[in-house]
């Protein structure tokens, strides 16, 4: 869906970007519930906890910037790079906290 939505944001599609960037989000909040409900069966080694929450956190805060700088660039043209920053910044961030996910789970152990 991520893909998807910036494709459609740099092709120009604009009504359909709206809606998939909408979705997306949903998706997102919808991952986090579920992560958090199956990470409870775990425990995880607090290094590397805190290091996914950080990117995770990060990600979560780069949101309104997004919004924000795209909801600018409606209007006005010179936002458009700001945007690409805002949202370039989220997408690092959110790969980033996918990685470390999964390496944070590498060391997870199950509760009894």
């Amino acid at each position: 869906m991520l893909a998807a939505t910036l494709w459609s944001g740099r092709a120009g599609r604009r009504r359909i970007h709206y809606s998939l960037a909408i979705a997306t989000l949903t998706a997102l909040l919808g991952a986090i519930v579920q992560a958090e409900i199956y990470g409870r069966a775990f425990t995880f080694e607090p290094l590397r906890l805190r290091i996914h929450l950080a990117f995770a956190i990060g990600a979560l805060i780069a949101v309104p910037w997004v919004i924000a700088t795209g909801w600018r660039l409606r209007t006005r043209r010179e936002a458009r790079s700001a945007h690409r920053r805002a949202v370039g910044c989220f997408v690092a961030l959110t790969g980033l906290a996918i990685l470390t996910a999964g390496w944070m789970f590498f060391s997870a152990v199950p509760r009894t």
